[in-house]
């Protein structure tokens, strides 16, 4: 697809993008043995489709259908807590699956570092304020998601040190 270059070409643009990241997600939720890798894949997928939805309002404003809807980020917190309550729901015998977990987090990675960068670059050339504020708000939602995927691929990699920098942490803050 070409550069989006109005406000309603980036929001079809960012509804693509949005589909294909719940695509991938799903997909790596369904083929991943990992629990933790799983449960934060069916998080992603759910955060991208709350954010079709919301993007889909600001469509529809753009359209001149209305108002668009409270687009405030979401709570970092509050994912930590859903991958919480997903992983503590999935038991053991629903984990089979060919997918590497790290290969899977280094591609989801790289699909929210692409993502980041999308949306960065339409707020600084949206037209109008709302489209403006969405992709600030989406920008810094995906700033989170990709936050919490290279912490969760630390962890993969090498849990003794992603332990060992965890009490480091906690020192410093006392």
């Amino acid at each position: 697809m070409l550069e989006p270059t109005s406000d309603r070409g980036r929001v079809e643009y960012a509804l693509q993008t949005e589909r294909d990241g719940i695509s991938f997600y799903e997909h790596a939720s369904r083929h991943i043995a990992h629990k933790l890798a799983r449960a934060a894949f069916v998080m992603l997928a759910r955060e991208e489709e709350r954010h079709v939805d919301t993007i889909k309002s600001l469509a529809r404003f753009l359209d001149g259908e209305g108002e668009p809807a409270d687009f405030d980020a979401a709570d970092p917190g509050s994912l930590k807590k859903t991958i919480h309550t997903i992983y503590s729901a999935t038991s053991a015998d629903d984990l089979d699956g060919d997918m590497d977990a790290a290969e899977a987090y280094a591609k989801a990675i790289e699909i929210e570092t692409r993502v980041i960068d999308l949306y960065g670059q339409c707020a600084k050339e949206c037209e109008t304020a709302e489209a403006r504020h969405l992709f600030d708000v989406l920008y810094r939602e995906e700033a989170d998601h990709l936050k919490l995927l290279e912490d969760m691929r630390g962890y993969l990699i090498d849990p003794e040190q992603w332990f060992v920098d965890r009490k480091m942490i906690l020192r410093e803050d006392g």
